[in-house]
């Protein structure tokens, strides 16, 4: 799903949608199937060492390894991995006093059938996958409705492992792993929020077309929008590496944290942000008039601030994205946003470091009229 897809979204029901997402974080927050093990999961990481994380950063990128390989949105890895991990939690202490080829043997099954799950419940295909158009629909999720579902045979799949798991054993796994996760499959992903808070933050961009001030050679607020989109979904997508982000702040709070790091990027070598002040506070009283937990949000808050510079030190020192040429011969007034090689013609920015940031309850727009506008 791009930018355009974001801005076509209906507005109407962006208050019960988003509350429908925390309300079913929450169930997934303490799955039962970790408690009924008696696996204490304690909030300093002691439960895991540094050979677990790291097998877990090799699942992780042979995930994504896979799905671009079969086309597939790349969404699918956070929900391969949260099985993954969920798992995991109920069987490591049974899986730690395993030896070492016996632990390589059941992680490997369980990365395979983790991403078989995902996938045939959730995967679609990318724009440019070959795969067959189908009437089916694999979720409801908004951000899961852009693409076809893809489908994969087992054998296919088998071949992943290049012969060493054979379709009977990748399917026993598959028992085992529905059965310790109670069927529990269709947990709520920070890029469930994250197309949420877009099309807040699009509605915001609207506002500003008609209310705000144009500076000579800012690139438009679609640019300005897609921009913010993407490198949130960078973050997210690297967050997904990161045991200790996944397992300690909710899906709502790494959407979140990701977009805040991305409206206050700044474009390389200036120090203006991609969003202005106005559009920033209009984003964030938005949200504060949805209600409920949002009400008494604070995005400088320890929770936030630490998820956000948590997010920071996963990426890299900038982040690039294709863009457009807007001017052959640009001025130096709009060179500070034209591409940085024309030839290329690549966007370059660079997330700012994370400080106390002051709360919006002190801004002139009106919650008010913002909730007016908005619903």
């Amino acid at each position: 799903m791009g930018w355009e897809d974001i801005e076509d979204m209906p507005a109407t029901n962006l208050r019960e949608e988003l509350m429908s997402l925390l309300i079913k974080e929450v169930e997934y927050a303490s799955p039962p199937d970790v408690a009924s093990t008696g696996t204490e999961l304690s909030s300093d990481g002691d439960h895991h060492d540094e050979n677990l994380d790291a097998m877990r950063r090799n699942v992780c990128q042979w995930n994504y390894d896979c799905v671009d390989y079969l086309l597939i949105d790349r969404e699918v890895v956070y929900l391969s991995m949260n099985y993954f991990d969920r798992f995991m939690a109920a069987h490591w202490a049974a899986s730690s006093d395993l030896e070492d080829r016996s632990f390589a043997e059941l992680t490997h099954q369980l990365a395979l059938s983790s991403l078989y799950v995902a996938i045939k419940l959730h995967g679609v295909a990318t724009d440019s996958s070959p795969c067959q158009s189908s009437s089916y629909e694999p979720s409801s999720s908004t951000s899961r409705k852009a693409g076809r579902p893809r489908r994969i045979s087992p054998e296919d799949f088998c071949n992943l492992s290049r012969g060493t798991y054979l379709p009977r054993m990748l399917e026993e796994m598959e028992l085992s792993l529905l059965a310790q996760l109670q069927w529990r499959l269709h947990p709520p992903t920070p890029t469930d929020f994250l197309l949420r808070y877009a099309k807040i933050l699009s509605l915001a961009l609207s506002h500003d077309d008609v209310y705000g001030q144009y500076v000579a050679g800012d690139i438009d607020n679609v640019g300005k929008g897609w921009s913010v989109f993407e490198v949130a979904r960078y973050q997210i997508e690297l967050a997904v590496y990161d045991m200790d982000l996944c397992r300690n702040f909710p899906p709502s709070r790494l959407a979140l944290a990701a977009i805040m790091n991305a409206i206050d990027c700044r474009t390389v070598r200036t120090e203006r942000t991609i969003i202005s002040p106005f559009v920033r506070r209009s984003f964030i009283n938005r949200l504060k008039c949805l209600g409920g937990e949002y009400a008494h949000m604070d995005v400088a808050g320890d929770d936030i601030v630490e998820v956000r510079r948590s997010l920071k030190k996963l990426c890299s020192r900038t982040i690039v994205l294709p863009g457009e040429i807007l001017d052959a011969t640009p001025s130096s007034d709009m060179s500070e946003f034209a591409p940085i090689a024309d030839e290329a013609k690549m966007f370059e920015y660079e997330l700012t470091d994370v400080i106390e940031l002051q709360s919006a309850s002190g801004s002139s727009i009106s919650p008010v009229n913002v909730a007016a506008d908005l619903f």
